[in-house]
């Protein structure tokens, strides 16, 4: 799991560049679950399937393993970055043809709601 940053010495984690106290500055936290779609194999045999599992992490670090079920980034960005990250981002969804054999398909859209606030921050 990765450590909260120290805010104190606030910089972009992409480009280096210091966010001074009051600077508009962006807080990303994105979180990598595993996911599998599969059916349980038939239970004849428990003491094999557990044994295969056994010998799947023999030998393997335990951070490692860990990593291959949960990951959590936390960046600070400098809007600059943010935007960069945002296109990346947008850049790995499917965007062929709809279900087509090559393509296959289409994300399903998420419902939500995305919050928009003013560029200018009001004045007092």
């Amino acid at each position: 799991m990765t450590e909260i940053p120290d805010i104190s010495k606030r910089q972009c984690d992409s480009c280096g560049k210091s966010l001074p106290d009051g600077e508009l500055f962006y807080h990303c936290r994105t979180e990598i679950i595993a996911a599998k779609d599969e059916t349980i194999p038939n239970l004849k045999h428990p003491d094999k399937l557990i044994a295969q599992a056994l010998s799947e992490i023999a030998g393997k670090d335990e951070n490692e393993l860990l990593d291959e079920i949960y990951q959590e980034i936390i960046l600070q960005l400098c809007p600059n970055c943010r935007m960069t990250l945002l296109k990346h981002i947008k850049s790995m969804f499917n965007n062929g043809c709809k279900s087509c054999a090559k393509c296959g398909p289409q994300p399903a859209k998420k419902k939500g709601k995305l919050l928009k606030f003013p560029s200018n921050p009001i004045e007092k």
